[in-house]
Formats: C-alpha cells, structure tokens, sequence
C-alpha cells in the first residue's frame, strides 16, 4: 500500500466535522441546534459481550512457612504497625548456577524510516485512543487528549457522558478495530455545593449531544475524530452501555464494602535468602576471592 493510501484511509476513518468554539459563541440570534447523532448501525459498536461478574471475595493470604535451613544470620526489624520484619541468611543454594546472560544483539546502523514505515506507524497510532475527562453529573464531560503524530494538545466540552465507556477497551468503527483507554473522574456538582460553602463548580455550557471544541485545531478534522467517534459509538450502545455501567458500580461497590469489612490484618514477616555461587556471604573457594 503506497504512504498516501494508508494516510487517506486514516484520514477517511477518523474524520467527522466537529462545531468550534467560536460556533458554539454565536450571537443569540443564530441557530444553536446540535449535530444529529447517527442513529444506531453496525459502522461504529462495541464487538464483545458487556459483562461484569458478581464479586466474590478473595481467597485468604497463604502463609509462609520458613523452610528447614541452617540460619548462619538473622535481623529483626520493628516496624510501624508494631509488627516486625525478619530477614535470615542460610546454607548456600543448591539450585543451578545462574545462567550467563544473553549476548548483546549486534550492532545494526540505524536508518531513516521509510515513508511507509512511518505512515503505518501514525495508523496504529490512530487506533489507540487514549483520553482523560472529568464529568459533571453524567450529563457534561471535559475531555483532554493529544493528537499522536501532530502532537496537539485538544480540549473539548461534550454533552453527554463519555464515562460510559469506562472498561469497554476495544470497539470497532467502519470495519476497523480500535482499542480505548479512558482515565476519568465523575462529579456531583450537588454534592460539591454541600461539602464546600459557596462553590459554584465552573461548568461550560453546551448544547445536549453537542461538542465544542476549546482548545487545539479545530479545522483538523482527523485531529478532533476522538471525540466524534466515541459520541457515535454511545449513540449506537446507549442501550448496552447503561446496563453494564450499572454492573460495574454493584461490583465496585461491593468490593469495597466487603474490604471495609476485612481489613488487612498486620503480622510479622520473615524473609529467607540463599546465597548463590559468586554471593559475597560465601567464603572465597581460593586465595583470588568469592567465585
């Protein structure tokens, strides 16, 4: 496949026109009707099954048995939780020598990539989306991420909650399989307003199932695709999504309650160590030192 073939493909499965933020500031007189969402098919979904097993708690610590060996020399450490740390030097290991380490790989001339080499790396770079958001009661999400090959910063306000997608890891758009990493934190703007006296969290606005873009090139239509993507992806799996959502907040929820519950209990350690040939605790087999 020539370069620009791969760059056109990326560039065809990617792009989808985004309103900027000089739109979204039109005068009051304008139209302010969002974009139409595309309606649920098979160009953009989730291949895999959404679901979320019931919690079940984890098995119990194995406890550690000291093996029947000659201590040759032992410290104890106290330590905060007023538990203590113990470490006990033994006989030598019987287990075999060490192996050699490999020998390095030899020395290869780098060279400049081909244009297809490089084209075929921004591809899969492409498919690997990567984007952190802060999300305001499920309804508005700020979104951050970066553009890999113009490495671009963006930014951009959506109205609709991108969260959904939180554990779905990979989707499909126009035939293609993409994989999805989404770091993001939820907040109740009702619960702020109670805990802190007076404070009024900055919400842009936008328009529901609208994106503006704040920061980045807006005119970059394969830059800003992210976002567009996914809203059509939580367009066609709104009705998958929801349900797993809720499955995963009983799993955590769950969890978390039963490790409130069970504490991890503090106890003292014990730590063994065999010398192995070539250790510094094994006294020299000739005049020249340890072997």
């Amino acid at each position: 496949m020539k370069p620009t073939l791969v760059l056109l493909v990326a560039v065809m499965a990617l792009a989808t026109p985004v309103r900027s933020q000089e739109e979204e500031n039109a005068p009051s007189g304008g139209s302010t009707t969002p974009p139409a969402i595309p309606t649920a098919t098979a160009r953009t979904l989730i291949p895999h099954a959404l679901e979320v097993p019931v919690f079940t708690p984890p098995a119990p610590p194995v406890v550690k048995q000291v093996p029947s060996m000659r201590v040759d020399a032992a410290v104890t450490i106290p330590t905060r939780n007023g538990r203590t740390l113990t470490l006990l030097r033994g006989e030598a290991s019987t287990l075999p020598d060490l192996p050699l380490p490999p020998p390095p790989p030899p020395w290869v001339e780098p060279t400049e990539p081909t244009a297809e080499q490089i084209a075929k790396r921004i591809w899969h770079l492409r498919h690997n989306c990567n984007l952190g958001a802060t999300i305001y009661d499920h309804k508005v999400s700020v979104v951050h991420w970066t553009d890999p090959e113009s490495m671009v910063r963006y930014e951009a306000v959506c109205g609709f909650d991108i969260g959904l997608l939180a554990g779905v890891g990979q989707f499909i758009h126009n035939g293609e399989t993409y994989s999805l990493m989404l770091m993001h934190s939820n907040h109740d703007t009702a619960t702020l307003r109670r805990l802190v006296r007076n404070y009024v969290p900055a919400i842009p606005e936008v328009l529901p199932d609208s994106i503006t873009i704040l920061k980045g090139n807006v005119q970059d239509a394969v830059g800003t695709a992210p976002v567009t993507v996914l809203r059509e992806l939580i367009a066609s799996e709104k009705s998958r999504l929801i349900p797993y959502q809720a499955a995963r907040l009983r799993y955590q929820e769950a969890s978390a309650a039963w490790h409130a519950a069970h504490p991890p209990i503090p106890r003292d350690e014990t730590f063994w160590f065999k010398p192995h040939r070539g250790s510094r605790y094994l006294k020299p087999a000739t005049e020249g030192g340890d072997r």
